[in-house]
């Protein structure tokens, strides 16, 4: 029987697909999500990764939360909302250095530690000018690359998923906007459309094997071109 897996926010489109990926693979999932075990919360993070230490080795552990500030106010810098900055930040940012460092504490060693960050975070878009959304998912890059040194000495390796448009829940009010739905030729110009949740679960699911061994403070894009474009 394969070990422990964490999947935090696993009840989100990526996260779900994440952890069907990993049972798969003969995982034995613990899925978290709010509200119950919202890792955004102080402690909930370190609580949650040291009761599945206790039941055995945690050697996977993805982090999938996110969130989109719009309903906050987020938007271009000169107007976004203090409240969406603090609420994106929040959820994607803060949510993601307590679950890292939940896991540093008390993850095995050899553990594969994943974030999903994002591709939108990456260029300037009209259509995607969500300044709290871009700082707060573009961060998550430095702060694998911080864990993935802290993590070496004991073969922890931390890596980055950044997906383009995906198609998921949080991602439908995008893809049923017709000005990005004509766009998506130049967005995503590898196949022209959204990836599936399911196909960024195939780069999670190399990111936590094997043939992936040398492979640390890493981002992954899964993003059809986009950061090419």
């Amino acid at each position: 029987m394969t070990g422990l897996a964490w999947v935090a926010g696993a009840e989100g489109g990526i996260g779900a697909a994440v952890r069907a990926r990993l049972e798969a693979e003969s995982y034995r999932v613990h899925g978290s999500d709010r509200p119950d075990e919202d890792v955004a919360l102080p402690g909930v993070a370190a609580r949650v990764a040291a009761d599945l230490s206790a039941r055995g080795d945690l050697e996977v552990a993805v982090h999938a939360v996110g969130m989109s500030a719009r309903r906050y106010g987020d938007g271009p810098l000169s107007t976004c909302t203090l409240e969406a900055w603090e609420e994106a930040v929040r959820v994607n940012l803060t949510s993601a250095f307590q679950f890292l460092q939940a896991c540093l504490v008390s993850a095995s060693d050899g553990a594969r530690l994943v974030l999903i960050g994002s591709a939108l975070a990456h260029g300037y878009d009209p259509d995607f000018d969500t300044v709290a959304y871009r700082i707060s998912k573009g961060s998550l890059e430095a702060l694998v690359g911080t864990a993935a040194r802290e993590g070496a000495a004991r073969g922890i390796r931390v890596n980055l998923v950044s997906p383009g448009l995906v198609e998921t829940p949080m991602a439908h009010r995008a893809l049923r906007d017709p000005r990005i739905a004509d766009r998506l030729g130049e967005l995503m110009p590898l196949h022209g459309q959204a990836a599936s949740a399911e196909t960024v679960a195939e780069a999670v699911a190399w990111l936590a094997g094997d043939a992936s061994a040398f492979t640390t403070g890493a981002v992954v894009p899964v993003d059809g071109g986009w950061r090419v474009r």
